[in-house]
């Protein structure tokens, strides 16, 4: 029920932004940066804090400043579980961001970002040795939410490519008795986007 609603959110909200992007930019995203997720036995596990992520989006203007925004990143992380059978754990999670980004001059050319919406994260969990099969383990299907802030410099005066970073809170919560807990977490990323006219 709740992957209808957020469909159900896109189909309402985004066709009035293509509407006033007929005539504006379209905005094409990269970045990649650390995240640290919050679920309390990552660190037990995978032996580290962070790990890297990257993902890529699109923002469609819905006034001067503010964009509709969508984006897709990626996070893999792998550890040793048990060094004499070769035991390794592996996570993979994967988040959908649909939202807004508001973006106001700071000063000079430089602007303050804020972004917030929705996220829809999947969670895999595998666990493998050369003793016996991999078993997976997947979270439930669930909605979250984000919100974050950052900086963004115009790398030219045309205005075709920018320069940004973002510090992003991601919240979404396991119930699933196997895989139970917070798997949200904070990214720091920097990225590029391309301004498409």
């Amino acid at each position: 029920m709740k992957i209808f609603r957020c469909l159900l959110f896109i189909l309402l909200f985004v066709p009035s932004s293509f509407i006033i992007a007929q005539s504006q930019a379209f905005v094409f995203t990269l970045y990649g940066g650390l995240f640290l997720p919050s679920n309390i036995d990552f660190r037990s596990n995978y032996k580290s804090n962070s790990d890297l992520i990257w993902g890529a989006g699109i923002g469609l203007p819905m006034a001067p400043t503010l964009f509709a925004t969508s984006d897709i990143s990626y996070f893999n992380v792998k550890g040793l579980v048990d060094p004499s059978i070769d035991s390794t754990l592996k996570l993979e999670e994967r988040f959908i961001h649909i939202g807004v980004l508001n973006k106001q001059p700071l000063t000079g050319n430089i602007f303050i970002r804020l972004s917030g919406g929705i996220s829809y994260t999947t969670v895999k969990q595998i666990l493998s040795s050369n003793r016996t099969p991999a078993t997976t383990i997947e979270a439930d299907k669930k909605l979250g939410y984000y919100g974050g802030i950052g900086i963004e410099q115009p790398l030219e005066q045309q205005g075709h490519l920018s320069l940004f970073a973002d510090v992003i809170y991601d919240y979404r919560r396991s119930e699933k008795k196997e895989l139970y807990g917070d798997f949200g977490g904070i990214r720091v990323i920097l990225g590029i986007h391309m301004i498409m006219f």
